[in-house]
């Protein structure tokens, strides 16, 4: 039997990771540089493809990460990939890749994956690459949660099911649509931020698939 990837309680400010990976040794080898490095996250072991599916098959979608072999990645013409960029598009997919799965690596890449990781794992670049991708999750959710705000807002009053015709909601749904019309135009002199935040979510994905794809290069010669 090979270690297993026990979840860890942890506080809610933690991230939470799918593992998707069914080599014992890679594993063991996780667990080790996670504890080392002190990378406060939970975590779910999938050792198999299936069980990955069913993980990212719930509702909501739980991740800020999801971490797979490319062996499990590219099954089923990569549906773990794909499905994950549908169901949680601004959650980075970090495979991880033995030297003669360069091929299959650079395709992976090229269909969305965020950066891989080579195995035998390096703890250090390992943990850079987690970080920096838990980092541009955070971000792209920052810059995806103004719009939902106020579209949730409007909604909840919207499906208000009390009496509508009284003078005490007509007063509290005027003072409300006061509070978000203010707060859209607060958000509207930050749009010059906004639109840098998005343009750096955008760059610093940019850089690392290049990186990657020239780590790759490194690898295959």
């Amino acid at each position: 039997m090979g270690p297993e990837l026990s979840p860890v309680i942890a506080p809610a400010p933690f991230p939470r990771l799918l593992i998707a990976e069914n080599n014992a040794s890679t594993v063991e080898s996780m667990v080790h540089t996670f504890a080392d490095s002190r990378l406060d996250a939970d975590y779910d072991l999938c050792p198999t493809y299936d069980h990955a599916v069913v993980k990212l098959f719930c509702s909501p979608p739980p991740y800020q990460l999801v971490i797979s072999s490319i062996r499990l990645a590219e099954k089923d013409d990569f549906f773990l990939l794909r499905h994950n960029r549908c169901r949680q598009p601004f959650v980075p997919f970090i495979i991880t890749t033995e030297p003669w799965e360069i091929q299959s690596s650079r395709r992976a890449l090229e269909e969305g994956a965020f950066d891989f990781i080579p195995i035998p794992l390096e703890c250090e670049q390992m943990v850079s690459t987690i970080r920096l991708a838990l980092w541009h999750n955070k971000l792209k959710a920052i810059i995806d949660s103004r719009d939902k705000a106020l579209e949730r807002y409007r909604q909840h009053i919207a499906n208000y099911p009390g009496d509508r015709t009284g003078e005490g909601f007509r007063t509290i749904r005027a003072s409300i649509e006061q509070s978000i019309s203010a707060y859209g135009r607060t958000i509207d002199r930050f749009e010059t931020s906004i639109k840098c935040f998005a343009d750096l979510a955008k760059y610093f994905e940019s850089q690392a698939k290049e990186r990657a794809l020239e780590r790759l290069d490194l690898l295959s010669k």
